[in-house]
């Protein structure tokens, strides 16, 4: 039945390519607008305009009212020539094309008979859009190329107002594993990943990209983080990127990038700055140590080139890189990452009016030693490499341009982000030790994750008297599938003072469908603009048949299992708008007044969709043991039985279904309204203020579910009881000191007696609401008269709002208290291990970078460039582990409780960050050699940046990590054109 479903959805997106608007096209293109007037300032129609620059030339004529469009250009610089009888032709060099922008001309024929030579020349583009519909910055190849970044694009997020990530990546640092992020009001669940027009987003790590990308390869990088786009499914950070192609002239570069310990300084960190010994960790100091995080060497190089098969019809381009990062953690732990990236794009120009592309890109990840950190020593790190034999990615894509008043494209493409993590210390049995710590070996995953998406675009314009339209409407059908692996190696896992973990797999097996349609009018009539947009979507999913194996070592005690599979038990519908306007004063409308509302759906994970999979997790037994932490376990070693993780019946061992789905279950709204204004002080520079406002609701939340008696009696075997009330619970306390000598009491919350659960939960909507309110003042320099430069200053508060009916459990893991007004934190990296105790909440950040050339015209010429971020220190945890309602809970592992209910009692030093470059460009005919170093974290600053924050175990309030110390990169950059 699905698939006919699937195949009927399939026909009606290409039905539609003949009303489709450029949601693709949007995503890797922008639009030039002009107009040609005499020299008094009358338009002329009937205008020859040709523009060159990219692949073959294009021409179109002006129409009654002077005007004439190029929809749907790759981004680049282009030159401009207008020409008619009777006037001198004009040309306007150096039109800078940016993706999802319009970019809007003026040109002025003077009359045959003044005496300006055989061409008018004139040069430069404005930045100010009055067409735009989104907040959030364009990046293009000059900055990329040459701002000292740690080149990966999540180095490039640090620099978006109001965009907050979960690391500080000096030289390369942090480049082989991706970062946590949240932008302005939306979670990192909600970002979107495009690449090339292929939205690719890894929808079972929902958020993040499926793989790692050459950072020469993009031609330029364009970052949305709200507005009023329909293109644009989710409220979260949109990441658009587009890789070069070829055109007629061949050209290409090659690079070598290195820095190692050898040109990296010692950091200045104090004893004082260590864990001290009090009641906090029994009186365990932290041991000194000579070096915190730090790089051992990081090596960058690559090539990238292409040009010409047959002029003005068939172009070639491709790059290669795999750049190598070795680490050393604290403690001394090797993380040694290298990253493979390849892509190829091949663009033909049949006709005039038609253009294909066909593109693949293929990255694979080879990390030795992932999740190194004091708490997983090298034994416990994974070994991660891809899994599949599939391509990351790949395309086809086909335009039609019907004149300059309409175009279609249909884009089809297949990805697949699969990978595996293979524990360092093999087929042993994982052991958690009484200070967090692991030992042995840790948990095994393999995982494939395929997409297929189909896409229909197009977009129409036309007049209806005074107003101008761009209308535009989308199809589009996107199918991601995961099968994933969860296994313990040596049969099971030791913790809690002598309590074995006996494990079964656990296996997902999920299917997610996503189906959208739009329809969007941009109208302008004089100074005013209007966005009018209307989107559709339905998202739902299947959890398909699945099967694990029996436990390997004891067999008898968990044999294999299987489960038949079913719908997700939900279907998320939902028809949101987007509407916008745009004012721009002045005579020459070099002032925008902008203002937006917005709705949007969030985006449907295969975790949720897979809920109901009684196998998606492990499934555990659990025993006393005498094992004591060994590596292996044999018989004698399994005393007496505990208990079953809740999806194990106690009767049978096979699957038992704990979890409930609201039947009525929806997507989660985002609220958003914007308001600013942007100034043109220069053509070439532009600032703006952005105030931001969001309210998210329909919250997904997961009610604990349980029983009057006990949950594994026979009869209750059958239901998966009911959901939780305020007075099924008692209330514990605790006290203690804190690292700084004040002493604390907590609250946790116990289900009373007569009260179980299986630590089953009901998945539904609930009533807690997110708030958002921020503001960011930035600039925009484009690089003219020697110089560019791009910053922002941004101010955010995100905060809970928390109704009674929401306090059925009032025990809190992350802020300490649920009650009104409590922060939005969203935690980093605690599967992997490294970044367990970061938490991404700043009410304050800025970034600000710049390029200047010193004497661009004497033969001594070099250039100059900085990037300067910081934030406010993140809040730093402090809690108590406590187990509750049974000896072991689902994991193991109990629940982490703060201490403290304010976030911003203890947080993290403020981070200011300064990297620095200095480069020299020597050219010979059409070949260039470029010079540079640049010199990371230029103060040496030694910011702690994660702490132990579980009290009461040794090593409570240790430094954890350190940001990586002050480092140089040399590098070379050879290219021909």
């Amino acid at each position: 039945m699905r698939e006919t479903k699937r195949f009927a959805i399939l026909a009606l997106a290409v039905l539609l390519a003949a009303l489709a608007a450029p949601a693709a096209a949007q995503l890797q293109t922008g639009n030039l607008f002009g107009i040609v007037k005499d020299a008094g300032g009358t338009p002329l129609p009937g205008v020859t305009v040709t523009l060159s620059g990219g692949g073959a030339p294009a021409v179109q004529r002006t129409d009654e009212k002077g005007q004439f469009r190029f929809p749907g250009l790759p981004p680049g610089e282009y030159d401009v020539l207008a020409e008619i009888d009777g006037f001198i032709p004009t040309a306007d060099k150096g039109v800078v094309i940016s993706v999802g922008r319009n970019t809007s001309i003026e040109l002025s024929l003077p009359p045959a008979d003044q005496k300006f030579g055989e061409t008018v020349t004139v040069t430069g583009s404005p930045l100010l859009d009055l067409r735009k519909i989104t907040q959030g910055p364009t990046v293009p190849l000059v900055e990329l190329q040459s701002i000292p970044t740690a080149r990966d694009p999540w180095s490039v997020l640090q620099t978006v107002p109001g965009v907050l990530t979960d690391r500080i990546n000096v030289a390369g640092s942090e480049s082989g594993q991706q970062s946590q992020y949240v932008g302005p009001g939306s979670g990192g669940d909600q970002a979107v990943w495009s690449l090339d027009g292929m939205v690719m987003t890894d929808m079972s790590a929902t958020g993040s990209s499926p793989g790692y990308y050459d950072f020469e390869a993009f031609e330029e990088m364009q970052v949305t983080t709200g507005g009023s786009d329909v293109a644009n499914a989710t409220g979260g950070v949109v990441l658009n990127m587009v890789t070069r192609h070829g055109t007629n002239q061949w050209r290409g570069s090659g690079r070598y990038l290195v820095a190692d310990d050898s040109l990296q300084s010692d950091l200045d960190l104090k004893d004082s700055e260590l864990g001290q010994a009090g009641d906090w960790n029994n009186g365990h100091a932290q041991p000194a140590f000579n070096q915190g995080n730090r790089i051992s060497e990081v090596i960058d190089w690559g090539l990238e080139g292409g040009g010409p098969i047959l002029q003005n019809k068939l172009w070639l381009w491709g790059s290669y890189a795999k750049p190598k990062i070795h680490l050393l953690t604290i403690n001394d732990y090797s993380d040694d990452t290298t990253l493979e990236s390849a892509n190829l794009k091949l663009t033909a120009q049949p006709t005039a009016g038609n253009s294909v592309t066909a593109f693949a890109w293929d990255s694979d990840k080879v990390k030795l030693g992932r999740g190194a950190s004091p708490l997983r020593p090298q034994e416990t790190t994974w070994d991660q490499s891809a899994f599949g034999d599939k391509p990351t990615a790949w395309k086809v894509e086909d335009t039609q341009m019907f004149g300059q008043s309409f175009y279609l494209t249909g884009l089809y493409s297949q990805g697949n982000g699969g990978f595996q993590f293979v524990p360092e210390g093999g087929d042993k049995v994982p052991y958690l030790d009484a200070d967090n710590q692991w030992h042995n070996s840790f948990f095994i995953i393999q995982t494939e994750r395929p997409q297929e998406q189909l896409k229909a675009d197009g977009s129409s314009f036309f007049s209806t008297g005074k107003l101008s339209h761009e209308l535009k409407f989308g199809a589009g059908y996107r199918v991601a599938e995961v099968t994933s692996l969860s296994r313990t190696p040596g049969g099971g896992w030791e913790c809690c003072d002598g309590i074995l973990l006996l494990a079964r797999d656990g296996f997902g097996n999920v299917e997610a469908d996503y189906t959208s349609l739009y329809v969007q009018d941009t109208v302008a009539a004089g100074a005013l603009t209007a966005n009018l947009g209307l989107r559709y979507d339905r998202q739902g999913g299947d959890i398909r048949d699945t099967t694990v194996r029996a436990n390997p070592v004891f067999p008898e005690l968990l044999p294999a299992a299987h489960f038949v599979g079913q719908d997700s038990g939900f279907e998320w519908e939902t028809v949101v708008p987007r509407l916008g306007l745009t004012w721009a004063l002045g005579k020459k409308g070099n002032t925008l007044l902008r203002a937006s509302y917005s709705r949007y759906a969030d985006q449907l994970g295969t975790a949720v969709v897979g809920f109901l999979n009684p196998l998606g997790a492990q499934q555990y037994r659990y025993f006393y043991t005498s094992n004591n932490g060994g590596p292996s376990l044999t018989p004698g070693e399994i005393g007496d039985e505990i208990g079953a993780s809740g999806n194990v019946d106690p009767l049978t061992f096979l699957p038992l279904q704990s979890r409930a789905v609201d039947p009525e279950l929806a997507a989660p709204i985002t609220s958003e309204a914007l308001a600013g204004v942007e100034h043109a002080l220069r053509p070439e520079l532009v600032v703006g203020l952005q105030a931001t406002w969001r309210r998210h609701t329909g919250n997904l939340e997961t009610e604990r579910l349980v029983f009057d008696g006990d949950a594994f009696a026979p009869e209750n075997l059958g239901n998966v009881g009911r959901v939780h009330r305020r007075d099924d619970y008692v209330e514990r306390t605790g006290s203690g000191i804190l690292p700084d000598g004040r002493p604390y009491t907590f609250s946790w919350w116990e289900l009373r007696d007569g009260v179980t659960t299986r630590d089953g939960f009901r998945l539904e909507n609930g009533d807690r609401v997110q708030e958002f309110r921020g503001a960011s003042l930035y600039l925009t320099k484009r690089l003219a008269n020697r110089w560019m430069m791009r910053g922002n200053v941004s101010w955010q508060d995100w905060t809970w709002n928390i109704p009674d009916s929401e306090n059925e459990d009032p025990t809190d893991t992350i802020a300490g208290g649920i009650v009104d007004g409590t922060a939005v934190l969203q935690g980093s990296g605690v599967v992997s291990g490294a970044k367990g105790n970061v938490f991404i909440n700043s009410a304050w950040s800025y970034s600000l970078n710049g390029l200047y050339q010193v004497a661009p015209d004497r033969p001594w010429a070099f250039s100059l460039a900085a990037n300067l971020t910081g934030r406010q220190g993140y809040p730093l945890r402090y809690a108590r582990r406590i187990v509750r309602d049974t000896i072991v809970d689902a994991a193991g592992l109990g629940i982490d409780v703060p201490v403290v209910t304010d976030p911003d009692a203890y947080r993290y030093p403020d981070i200011h960050i300064l990297d620095l470059r200095v480069e020299k460009e020597f050219r010979l005919s059409d070949l260039g050699l470029t010079l540079g170093a640049d010199v990371f974290n230029a103060l040496n600053e030694s910011y702690v940046l994660q702490r132990q924050g579980l009290l009461t175990k040794n090593n409570a309030d240790h430094v954890l990590e350190i940001v990586s110390p002050r480092v140089f990169r040399l590098g070379a950059r050879l290219s021909f054109r």
